[in-house]
């Protein structure tokens, strides 16, 4: 009756740690196929500098729903930094086969930063020609037992505003 007992606890356990490992694979397998849809346009162009507005499509095609930070968006021209967006503390969960739209993250380019780094950005722009920018979207990815890190870069074309 003890062999039983013994037998019945190993095959509890055995079936909980495969539950377990099939669940993070799953999970694992649900962080690697996010998909980011990333949208950048020309807010303003001021004297005190030009602001860009980044939307932030996050698609999860899974069958498992999970949390992620809030994305942090950095503008690249030419491989140097120019701007970047605020950092957030907050989650997003997202749902499983489903998507969220984190809207008008605004990036704001200082004068100085456009003339020391951005100044062939500028200078395209205020001659009605457009641009290219690189995006990068950066976040974490929250399995509950594990973080991954998200990094995604997209290429746009900044057109002036007519």
């Amino acid at each position: 009756m003890a062999n039983w007992k013994k037998i019945g606890l190993i095959s509890c356990i055995g079936a909980g740690v495969v539950g377990l490992v099939t669940y993070g694979s799953r999970l694992n397998k649900a962080s690697n196929n996010l998909q980011t849809v990333v949208k950048t346009n020309i807010h303003s162009v001021k004297l005190d500098g030009l602001t860009l507005r980044v939307d932030v499509q996050i698609k999860n095609p899974s069958s498992v729903s999970f949390k992620i930070k809030y994305p942090f968006v950095k503008i690249l021209f030419k491989d140097a930094v120019i701007g970047t967006s605020q950092v957030i503390n907050k989650n997003i969960t997202i749902p499983k086969n489903g998507e969220i739209n984190v809207e008008a993250i605004l990036i704001n380019i200082p004068i100085t930063g456009i003339f020391s780094i951005g100044g062939g950005l500028i200078k395209l722009l205020l001659q009605k020609q457009p641009a290219v920018v690189t995006v990068k979207t950066i976040s974490t990815v929250d399995l509950g037992w594990k973080k991954l890190p998200y990094e995604k870069s997209d290429d746009f074309t900044l057109k002036p505003k007519a």
